[in-house]
């Protein structure tokens, strides 16, 4: 690192690695906060691990990623807005890994294979889940039409068949079912507790509910700014001074990022554009950060007060105003941008659509041909003064 500032000697680096590890070096954006080294898990913006991404991360190094359709399903289970041990119980069972007695025996567990719930068929996946006359009882109660799709033999097919043609709602009630029915099963095994099928329908709702109440009063906190919808067009900026819009570009085959700020007053006059070239091959999100932290250190550095930042980022505009703490690089960049905004007086960061940020996506985007250039009205490029002009108009 340079002896003053926080920032590669990429001069240094250069003459100590091999190219594989420069690139490396050079592709982490360093915060301009000293902390201490920790582990943090790469494949999260946040650093925490999730069981998703490791399972991406492992099918992708694989080289088996599912095909488009399975792909599908698979994100429409972890998009399901239901207990966190509920998906689990549910993939392990669309992978064929849930623990039923046919699945112990092939691992050589020496156990009976009869159903604990209907004391007649052996107990397989797709028997307790689907085709036991317990199941049954549960699914008939339920919201759930299984008379359609009912007689598919194959749980995996019968549910992931849902997660792509299923509303939200029903699909969660099924999620939620298969979930209780699981959990009655292991009751009867292992504490001989029976259940009812309507108790199992009961509390598969009463839990959705409950889960469902909890994360509006969790998450309640760090909605204090409007910016979950996004405006879809550019605005005169009506309570600050000045607006400045905000995005970042990825040029992955030549290994660099881009950055393009736009600022204009409260006439819409084109104050300056900033295009900024850096090295390295980041995510978008870290891309997107770097480029609030650009538009903060501008406003710094003119001394201004009264400036709206919009970008069409919106896990950087959450990370930002929220209070979460991460250990990742993209939490010590948001750290950075925090620590400006509370320095500054009267900043706000808002979320836009990206048809409400099209100026500073097209400065982003020629960043690597324009490096490092400032703009304003009188020189900017034709094409930025046509969109400027149009955010004028809409």
């Amino acid at each position: 690192m340079k002896m003053e500032g926080r920032g590669w000697d990429e001069e240094l680096v250069n003459d100590m690695f091999n190219a594989q590890d420069r690139n490396l070096i050079l592709s982490i954006q360093l915060s301009d906060t000293p902390c201490d080294d920790c582990w943090y898990w790469s494949k999260e913006s946040s650093g925490g691990y999730s069981v998703r991404s490791a399972y991406k991360m492992l099918q992708q190094h694989n080289g088996s990623w599912p095909t488009a359709g399975a792909d599908k399903k698979w994100q429409q289970l972890w998009l399901l807005d239901i207990l966190a041990k509920a998906k689990h119980m549910l993939w392990r069972a669309l992978s064929g890994c849930l623990p039923t007695k046919v699945q112990l025996d092939t691992k050589h567990v020496n156990v009976d294979l009869t159903c604990p719930l209907c004391h007649v068929d052996i107990e397989t996946i797709s028997h307790v889940l689907m085709h036991c006359d317990f199941a049954k009882s549960c699914w008939n109660i339920s919201a759930i039409d299984f008379q359609r799709g009912g007689g598919t033999p194959d749980f995996a097919i019968w549910f992931g068949e849902a997660l792509l043609k299923d509303t939200l709602t029903v699909m969660e009630e099924r999620a939620m079912v298969t979930w209780r029915i699981w959990l009655a099963r292991n009751d009867i095994l292992w504490n001989n507790k029976t259940t009812t099928a309507f108790e199992v329908v009961r509390s598969a709702r009463t839990n959705l509910d409950s889960w469902k109440n909890a994360q509006v009063q969790r998450t309640a906190p760090l909605l204090n700014v409007n910016y979950s919808n996004g405006r879809e067009h550019w605005m005169k900026p009506m309570t600050h001074k000045f607006k400045i819009n905000v995005d970042g570009a990825i040029f992955e085959a030549e290994n660099c990022f881009g950055i393009g700020c736009v600022i204009r007053d409260q006439t819409a006059r084109l104050v300056e554009a900033i295009s900024v070239s850096k090295h390295g091959g980041v995510t978008p999100e870290i891309a997107e950060a770097i480029g609030v932290k650009e538009a903060l250190s501008w406003i710094k550095k003119k001394a201004l007060s009264d400036v709206e930042i919009e970008t069409d980022s919106l896990v950087v505009v959450q990370a930002i105003n929220g209070g979460v703490t991460m250990t990742s690089q993209f939490g010590m960049l948001i750290h950075d941008c925090r620590m400006m905004v509370s320095s500054l007086n009267n900043v706000l960061i808002s979320h836009v659509k990206r048809s409400a940020n099209r100026a500073a996506h097209w400065v982003a985007r020629q960043s690597y041909f324009m490096l490092d250039c400032i703009f304003n009205e009188l020189n900017a490029p034709s094409d930025l003064i046509s969109i400027v002009m149009d955010d004028c108009l809409s």
